[in-house]
């Protein structure tokens, strides 16, 4: 099934209501029109265009709240997630455009962003999808200097960032991205989930620069991951939810930063420029040119989010702009990256799997049913044909040797099924013929059925026998993993294609 990337843009109020502020037009919630100025003092000369038009599946204008955004963009993300889809949310944006703010919020409760709303959606909906039992896990990680970092390990808060154990990741000849040191944490309310997502954010580095006070200066990953199983069937499913806080990107020459933070902006900026450049590829090769190499691994963000950008993941991304002149040339280099963003698809599937050892014990289970039943059919065959005997002769005594109506066998059948199946109380016949009759009849009925019981039963023990087989497979294959991670411990397999649970670890503040 393909699914087209969703762009949303968000603009972040000005704080010079004046002169100073971006001239534009929104129209239908859908197009930004943005009016260029043609002033040098601006830092641009325009003599062609006075306007650029951009489109988006919802524009949120500097009044939008909060709550308005996130049911917008995040309901019906989170509503495939449940269903067992991958799914991925980034904001991208220059550095103090309210990326941060749109993910997580400001201090107060009711100014909480998308991450903190998404864990309260998540768990109001799966207490009322009741055919479903449900297991959620966390983990959060940043990329800081091209370094990741696990941002829920405890001894992070008393350690220094050098002291950190670094997450190393590895990549399979089958495509599965290997990362240790990653730790990942069942959740089973979201009060605990909450109490995660404000651990990483109070370890995650940020420094005040003259663009931001409170700018991030890492690249933010916070995943959910959720395993669910269909009560009603063997049939389960694990997805992954993506909730991704970019590091803004920033001109040096403009925020004349020196020392650590311009380390930090070298690596930020670069890394977005290789983003830029995976998206550039993919809109290449989607419009038919002969690309075959799309540049993931320049940078360790685009290769964590591989399968988000081009692979089984319903992606979408919030684009945040500042309202400000001063930053239009950073504003319009956001909204077009944003329309080769809104340009891309990806080709997503429901992340389903069979539980072959509850498939299993339950045909084991049908099994020692059918030959106990069986069995209980064979001993109370014997002696219910003695006591059929005496019932004969009883009613020998009783009954006339013919009723003189004519009873055809296709009735007799009828009758007789009827009353094994206990849809009638009563076995009523009216003269001795007709109860040898019926005798015969229950007779084929039973032969019949003994047929079809041998049947079934050869059919579940083939059956049984291949499952066997496919369990002795997996057990080799899992103790060759053990194997493999006894020596080299506490990695965990990410899987793109079939959604596998990451984990990750954490770290302070500088």
């Amino acid at each position: 099934m393909k699914s087209q990337f969703e762009v949303f843009l968000r603009l972040k109020p000005s704080n010079n209501q004046s002169q100073n502020a971006m001239q534009y037009q929104i129209y239908q919630n859908k197009k930004l029109q943005v009016l260029l100025p043609k002033h040098v003092k601006f830092g641009m000369i325009n003599n062609s265009r006075d306007n650029l038009d951009f489109n988006f599946t919802h524009v949120f204008d500097q009044k939008s709240s909060q709550e308005h955004v996130f049911t917008n963009v995040t309901t019906p993300v989170i509503n495939s997630f449940l269903d067992g889809y991958n799914a991925t949310i980034f904001a991208y944006g220059q550095t103090g455009s309210g990326k941060t703010y749109t993910m997580s919020g400001a201090e107060t409760w009711q100014l909480r962003g998308i991450i903190p709303r998404a864990l309260s959606y998540i768990f109001d909906e799966i207490d009322k999808r009741t055919k479903f039992e449900y297991k959620i896990y966390i983990s959060f990680m940043e990329i800081y200097n091209e370094n990741a970092y696990d941002l829920l390990e405890k001894r992070h808060l008393e350690t220094p960032l050098e002291q950190w154990n670094k997450i190393a990741l590895f990549e399979d000849d089958q495509n599965n991205i290997h990362l240790k040191n990653l730790s990942i944490h069942q959740c089973n309310n979201e009060q605990e989930g909450i109490d995660l997502l404000m651990m990483g954010n109070f370890i995650r580095q940020v420094s005040s620069t003259p663009m931001n006070q409170s700018s991030s200066r890492s690249h933010c990953i916070f995943t959910v991951t959720l395993e669910g199983c269909d009560t009603t069937s063997e049939t389960c499913f694990v997805s992954k939810l993506h909730l991704v806080d970019l590091a803004g990107s920033e001109r040096i020459s403009k925020s004349q930063v020196e020392g650590n933070l311009l380390n930090e902006a070298k690596y930020i900026n670069l890394s977005l420029t290789y983003l830029e450049q995976v998206i550039i590829a993919l809109n290449e090769r989607m419009k038919g040119a002969n690309r075959q190499h799309i540049p993931y691994r320049n940078s360790l963000m685009t290769t964590l989010l591989k399968d988000s950008l081009g692979g089984n993941c319903k992606t979408v991304m919030i684009a945040t702009i500042s309202s400000e002149n001063d930053n239009i040339e950073e504003s319009l280099s956001t909204l077009r990256f944003s329309q080769r963003v809104g340009q891309l698809e990806n080709e997503i599937r429901r992340n389903e799997k069979v539980d072959l050892e509850a498939v299993v014990k339950r045909l084991e289970q049908e099994k020692l049913a059918l030959i106990r039943e069986l069995e209980q059919y064979q001993r109370g065959g014997t002696s219910t044909s003695s006591n059929k005997k005496i019932q004969q002769q009883q009613q020998q005594n009783l009954l006339p040797q013919s009723s003189g109506i004519p009873i055809s066998q296709k009735e007799i059948q009828e009758k007789v099924e009827l009353y094994l199946n206990e849809r009638i109380p009563l076995l009523d016949v009216k003269s001795i013929e007709e109860t040898q009759k019926c005798f015969e009849a229950m007779k084929d009925l039973y032969n019949t059925r003994m047929k079809e019981y041998v049947t079934e039963l050869t059919f579940i023990s083939e059956k049984l026998q291949k499952y066997d087989e496919i369990l002795t497979r997996k057990k080799e294959q899992s103790s060759f993993l053990e194997q493999k991670e006894n020596s080299s411990p506490e990695i965990e397999v990410y899987r793109r294609n079939e959604s596998p649970q990451i984990q990750f670890k954490k770290r302070p503040n500088q």
